[in-house]
């Protein structure tokens, strides 16, 4: 929550993808039933998007309840296809990196193989390299990788 940051409103993503709350993608074939559980109609949150407007929004309590109940289960279910038993804070990087879509990470099999046999440091080398990391920004890829690679700064 606190790398992909929170938008309570309709925003574009990196990628031009209407999204809202803290990475959850507006083009899902579910997202019309999602949204009327916040008692929002997705019609009116993606013309906040055109519109640049925030009327259509979800409260704190929603964006919370929305990252915690779909879309960080769902990620951490595809980090765990993609890379299964990976060590936690590992797992947590890349379930960092699969908020941009689990069917990018799958593209990124160099990383995929280098987590496989543990190689920590060309695992993270591969996502420094990536275009993922070009997007999010060096703070955020510095972080992940970090994370991945097993170097942390200490305070």
């Amino acid at each position: 929550m606190f790398i992909e940051g929170e938008c309570l409103c309709c925003y574009y993503d990196t990628e031009n993808i209407p999204t809202i709350g803290i990475g959850f993608n507006l083009q899902r074939a579910d997202a019309a039933q999602v949204m009327a559980k916040y008692n929002l109609t997705l019609s009116n949150v993606l013309k906040d998007c055109q519109d640049k407007t925030t009327t259509h929004c979800l409260t704190d309590a929603d964006g919370k309840d929305l990252f915690d109940t779909m879309t960080y289960p769902e990620f951490e279910a595809c980090v765990d296809r993609y890379a299964p038993g990976l060590p936690p804070v590992k797992r947590a990087a890349i379930i960092d990196v699969a908020l941009a879509g689990c069917p990018k990470l799958k593209k990124y099999v160099n990383m995929l193989d280098a987590l496989n046999k543990q190689n920590w440091k060309t695992a993270a080398d591969e996502l420094r390299n990536s275009l993922w990391c070009k997007k999010v920004g060096k703070n955020r890829c510095d972080s992940d990788y970090n994370c991945i690679a097993g170097q942390f700064v200490k305070n």
